[in-house]
Parts: C-alpha cells; structure tokens; sequence
C-alpha cells in the first residue's frame, strides 16, 4: 500500500519569551466596574502585560461559583469584600483586559482559609463547616489563627486536597478566557504544624514501606497536591498556566514551609514560579538571584519585588529613603542582566502611590512588551498530532485533538499559500476523518513539504505542524 507520511512536530511558543510585566492587585482593588478599569488603564499606560488579580481571599469568591455548569463540587460563598449583590470582579476584568492586550491569572489563596477578623471568622465557610480539616501542631492543638494571618487547613489530609482541586476546577471551567491559576499561601503555616491526625497516621503506614523524614512527607503532600491540580487543570485547558508565589529562600521555603519550589520547576510541575523578593538590603537581595541563577530555570522564573511603603505612604525617595523607586530600578535592571523571566511588583495599590509606578516605567519601562499568544508548553498539556494514509482515492487521516470542540485545519505550501483547509468537530483524543488529496484547481496534491495550520477558533490553541507528502495516492481503478 502506497503511503502519504505526515511527520508532526508541534512548535511551542514559550511562555516567558517576552518580559513577563507583572502586577498583584489585591481584591479591595477589584471591588467595582470602574476600580477595574483604573487598574487596567494604569497596566496599559504604564507598559505592564500580566495581572495577577486576587479573586479567593479566604475561602471565598470574588468571581461566580459554577457560572457555566456543577461539574466540579463548589460551595464557597460571594466574599464579604464586595459590595455590589450581582457584579463578577473575574469576569469584568477579563473581558477587558483581552481587549487591551493583557494576560489575566487568577490568584487564588490555597491553604490560608480563614480570615483574622472574628466577626468575619464566624461567617467564613471553613471555620463553619470544616474545623476538622485545620492543621495542628505536635501537641494535637490548633494554630493560633494570628500567626499566618488566619487558619490553615492541613495539606495531609486528603478531603482537604480533593476539596480544593474541585474549587480551582470550576473557576477554569467557569472562565473559559482566564489565562492562568496562580497559587499562594501553598505551603504550610510553619514547620511546627502539619500534626493533624489523618496526616500522621498516613505517614506512620508510609514508613512501614520507605524511609522518609517527617518534613520528606511534608513536602510531599504539598507537592502531590500542585502535581495532582496541574493534571486536573490542564484537561480542563490545556494551555492554561500554573503559577505560584513562593518564598524566594529555597532552603527556608523547604524547611519551614514544605515549599519545594526548585522541584515543581525541575519536574514542570508548574510553568512559572514568582519567588516573592522582598529584602530591603540590597546583598540579601542579590544572595537569592544568586541562588535561583543556580537552578538554570531563569526563564520560568518572574521576581516578585517589594513595591510597598511599610509605613503606608509612597515610595516616593522622600516618604521611603530606606526603600524607594530607586532600589527597585536597582532590582530590575539586575533581573534583566540575569534574564529572568520578568518581574511582579506588589502591590499595585502600593506602587501607585504619588505616581512612583509612571516614574518607574519612565525609567524602566519605556516601550509596551506584549506577552505571545498562549500555547501549551508544560509536561501535562497534551499536544496535536496526525497521520495521513493513502487508502485508495482518498487519504484517512488520523488527528489526535487536546480538546474537544470545533477545529479549523489548513493545507499550506512553504510559501505559506493556503491550499487545503476544513472545519470539523472533533473529539478530545483520535478522531479519523478523510482527505481527497484534491485540490481547488482539480489536480491532486503534488509531492514535497507543507505546513498542517490546526488551530481551535474562539480560543488561542494554535499548532503547526511539517507534512511531507512523499507519495500521491493511488488512481482509481476503472
């Protein structure tokens, strides 16, 4: 049998091969239609690409659980930060910020669930309905909720680990447009905590089989859990990104929190970590570059910088001498020499202040740098492959689809001329379809090499492909 022979290869845009421009901005930021829109027009006019917008606070929505269907269990309440009873602060900004050009990532509190206020702590839907699920300390005894700035449910426990994958799964499933999940607070309140019995009982049975330390384990349940929701979140949407704000001292992040950010990046666990760099002195600062330049993963790596007055004013050299704009400028032009991936600055709220955020982009920020289009580049985001075969007067073609949906797919000669192209609904997985190897002119496609173009109209899933036909098909037999 006379074969045609597609050899696939798909071509990956990274994700950080533009400066990743970064703001975190808080939810008290987010609170209406137009302290959006201030925010938007202060990323654009100030040259920024990224927002890492807070839409779970603590165990709580500043978006709309199960907006499109209740595929994922997701019984969290609508904050007590917004006040408005029908406005989505998630869907708002991202209608906006794609018509502006920016890329929009959930930031979401993992383990932190509870809020310190008493009065709130009452209300919140953990402390009501899942005190069980809290961490405790070697003494069996609840953390005091002050320490971390609110209670902290217990990574070891495994409803708290399914609970929380449904939660992030219906905020990906809910909003189709959401470019990314960024994760904060993963990780444990401190290493005196972690004791909760379910945990320790898992990992008494643990080492009847291997030797391991108990913050071995630690670690381990923290990083199964953003293993486990990157597989989860990628089948949901393949091209998503999964971020998280670590601990910039990986050796503290270890020990004392179970944060083995390295580990995540080593093993494309996640596709960009932002280590929050928040040292005041300079050589501090330059001991932690120092130690991620190590790892060799620069380019999935955006440093989070210090953009706050710790005495509520601004960071203007005047209000801040300590710390100001200065020292920022300072930070940033070392993370480019170094070819970090880029730079988050927190907070938006903070650096807005007597406008230092339009003098640093001035200095630092001259030109806009908009981020590439999204394609999937992590280890779990499935690809795009094909197989085409001369069966006689036409071609089978064998497509293997990351999502299911309606697919647009064209035929292109090496001067990119479009030869060839069809729409078709296919399923996640092999799909077979059929190819007459006939084209618009009425001749058959000549043998050489082309361009398969597959891309999934609504979305910015994109995959291009080398074909080389060796062979036309056989000719009908009369």
């Amino acid at each position: 049998m006379k074969r045609g022979i597609l050899l696939a290869i798909m071509f990956l845009v990274s994700l950080c091969q533009a400066e990743v421009r970064s703001l975190w901005v808080l939810p008290w930021n987010i609170k209406t239609p137009q302290s959006i829109d201030a925010v938007i027009d202060d990323a654009i006019a100030n040259n920024q690409n990224e927002l890492l917008l807070e839409v779970r606070y603590r165990s709580d929505a500043l978006y709309t659980p199960n907006r499109l269907s209740d595929r994922y269990y997701n019984p969290e309440p609508r904050s007590y930060i917004l006040d408005n009873s029908w406005f989505d602060p998630l869907d708002y900004a991202i209608g906006r910020a794609k018509e502006s050009g920016l890329r929009v990532q959930a930031w979401v509190v993992v383990f932190n669930a509870t809020p310190l206020d008493r009065e709130r702590l009452q209300e919140n839907y953990i402390f009501q309905n899942h005190q069980d699920w809290l961490t405790r300390d070697g003494n069996g005894q609840r953390m005091n909720s002050r320490e971390q700035y609110g209670y902290f449910l217990d990574p070891g426990v495994p409803e708290v680990q399914e609970y929380l994958l449904d939660i992030f799964s219906d905020i990906v499933d809910s909003y189709p447009q959401l470019d990314g999940i960024h994760l904060d607070y993963i990780r444990y309140p401190s290493n005196a905590f972690g004791y909760h019995p379910s945990s320790v009982e898992r990992y008494q049975e643990c080492k009847k089989h291997e030797e391991l330390s108990w913050n071995e384990w630690r670690i381990r349940q923290v990083t199964e859990f953003v293993q486990k929701l990157g597989i989860r979140l990628k089948s949901i949407k393949p091209e998503l990104i999964l971020s998280a704000a670590v601990f910039s001292n990986i050796y503290e992040a270890r020990k004392l929190y179970a944060q083995d950010w390295f580990d995540w990046l080593n093993r494309d666990l996640i596709d960009i970590a932002y280590p929050m760099e928040y040292h005041v002195k300079y050589p501090n600062f330059v001991d932690q570059m120092q130690a991620m330049q190590d790892i060799g993963k620069l380019d999935k790596i955006v440093v989070g910088l210090r953009a706050w007055n710790a005495k509520g004013g601004s960071l203007t050299e005047g209000q801040s001498p300590s710390y100001n704009i200065n020292h920022i400028e300072d930070r940033i032009r070392y993370i480019r020499e170094h070819e970090f991936a880029g730079i988050a600055l927190f907070s938006y709220e903070g650096i807005i202040k007597d406008s230092v955020l339009r003098s640093l982009a001035d200095r630092v920020y001259p030109e806009a740098v908009r981020l590439p289009e999204l394609l999937a580049e992590a280890s779990f985001a499935p690809g795009a492959d094909a197989y085409f075969e001369a069966t006689g007067d036409s071609y089978r073609v064998e497509l293997i689809i990351p999502r299911e949906g309606r697919w647009h797919w064209e035929i292109r000669d090496p001067d990119n001329a479009l030869i060839y192209q069809r729409m078709r609904y296919y399923y996640q997985g092999m799909n077979e379809d059929q190819f007459s190897g006939i084209l618009a002119n009425g001749q058959r496609i000549p043998n050489g090499s082309y361009l398969l173009h597959l891309d999934k109209p609504g979305s910015d899933i994109k995959f291009v492909i080398p074909i080389i036909f060796e062979e036309q098909i056989l000719e009908r037999s009369e």
